[in-house]
């Protein structure tokens, strides 16, 4: 048979953690783990932000790359074949990756040559707030 031991009054009254002491404990990592929450959201707004400035400006390199391909295949037409297809301060069609996306191009003086092209990018992010991306180029014919 077995003995079992009684514990002394000094020894229990030391063993374990007191309610207090828990609360303060799991206070203390609350406070810890909100910090490393909003941390973590700012880097993740911070992060899509970037994606949709990549996205802006690939979308603005389309662009151009299309008034240049288009400027190759009408050479003697340069820069009506681009102001037909790509008017003057109008929004160009087909671009929808982002909220509230809009794209347009802009010319500083649409019978120049060389051609200065400005495409625009617009749209709204996380927040509803409005982005702007703006790519310039010259455009000359060949």
């Amino acid at each position: 048979m077995k003995r079992i031991r009684k514990r002394s009054a000094a020894w229990t009254a030391t063993a374990g953690m007191t309610l207090l002491e828990v609360t303060f404990a799991m206070a203390s990592l609350a406070i810890v783990m909100a910090g490393a929450a909003q941390g973590l959201v700012t880097y993740h707004e911070h992060m899509e932000l970037q994606r949709q400035r990549t996205t802006a400006m690939e979308n603005c390199r389309t662009i151009v790359s299309q008034m240049r391909t288009i400027r190759d295949a009408n050479i003697n037409d340069f820069p009506n074949a681009l102001l037909v297809v790509f008017p003057d301060e109008t929004a160009v069609a087909g671009f929808t990756a982002l909220t509230n996306q809009q794209v347009t191009v802009d010319y500083t003086d649409p019978g120049a040559n060389p051609l200065e092209v400005n495409v625009i990018c617009t749209w709204s992010d996380l927040r509803g707030r409005p982005i702007n991306f703006n790519m310039t180029s010259l455009i000359t014919d060949r």
